[in-house]
């Protein structure tokens, strides 16, 4: 059985001044920090030791809602609860409104939302899982120390670790990434979720991470 840390969720005591970025960098690595710092090391400049956020995006909101849409049909099967499309369509369009506003659609809302929702449907009915196969655990936090290596404490979150510890990380993704960027991410992602999985566990990931 997996063990969430609960560390993760513990409230933090207020720090005064403002925090070092590349002190708190040196702490801990994850793999979407990797995989930016693979991609682009001005981006992750940029984003991890400069701070800079942009305004949310069109894909980013598509990626979230499919995530939390995901995530709740996950936890259902989880809890044994029988499959209700309307009910998942309802948290699909309150989730959807909650941040619409905030996002410059250029008019092409409307396009976004029915993609978006076609991805769902299409996953409902097209995934691999068998609907009667009930998920070990769903969005899971875990963390490795790596500290013996000389190494940050690796962390993450495990989207869905299926029976026998197959463990299953969703994607989306605003466009079609080339096709060495998209090993490259694969490959990350598998070696750090294998590695929190055997840490957490004690024992091998047996699958591979799916999107």
């Amino acid at each position: 059985m997996i063990a969430t840390l609960d560390a993760v969720h513990a409230p933090q005591a207020p720090r005064v001044g403002k925090p070092n970025p590349i002190e708190a960098l040196k702490q801990t690595v994850s793999a979407s920090r990797l995989n930016c710092w693979l991609a682009c090391r001005l981006k992750f400049f940029f984003r991890y030791v400069q701070q800079i956020h942009k305004p949310p995006t069109p894909a980013l909101h598509v990626g979230t809602v499919v995530h939390a849409v995901l995530q709740a049909w996950n936890m259902a099967r989880w809890k044994k609860q029988p499959f209700r499309l309307e009910q998942f369509r309802g948290l699909f369009d309150k989730g959807w409104a909650e941040q619409a506003v905030q996002i410059d659609w250029e008019g092409e809302e409307s396009a976004h939302k029915d993609t978006a929702w076609a991805l769902l449907e299409t996953y409902f009915k097209e995934n691999p899982i068998p609907a009667n196969e009930v998920p070990e655990a769903v969005e899971v936090p875990l963390e490795a120390d790596l500290s013996k290596h000389g190494l940050p404490t690796l962390i993450g979150v495990v989207d869905l670790v299926r029976a026998g510890g197959r463990i299953v990380d969703f994607k989306t993704s605003g466009k079609t990434p080339a096709p060495d960027d998209a090993m490259r991410q694969h490959e990350v992602q598998l070696s750090c979720y294998s590695v929190l999985y055997r840490e957490s566990t004690g024992k091998a990931e047996t699958g591979s991470l799916g999107t």
